[in-house]
């Protein structure tokens, strides 16, 4: 397994956990990052040190400092 940050540009993965606080935890599952999902990286480096996710036909912007929690497939 891999941490989410580790994607590259069109690469996918599947949810495997999400470990982080449970404040954080909770707002990420509630946008849809849960165990199970397909996950694709779309946008890198782009803000103030943000990427661009298509997750269940949506693209969500997350700090990377969130994704090194969330492990994939």
């Amino acid at each position: 397994m891999k941490s989410l940050n580790e994607l590259k540009i069109n690469e996918e993965g599947i949810i495997a956990v999400v470990e982080t606080d449970k404040s954080i935890k909770r707002r990420l599952m509630d946008i849809g990052f849960v165990k199970g999902e397909k996950v694709k990286l779309i946008l890198k480096n782009f803000g103030d040190n943000m990427r661009a996710y298509k997750i269940k036909n949506t693209v969500m912007a997350l700090r990377v400092s969130d994704t090194k929690n969330i492990l994939i497939k």
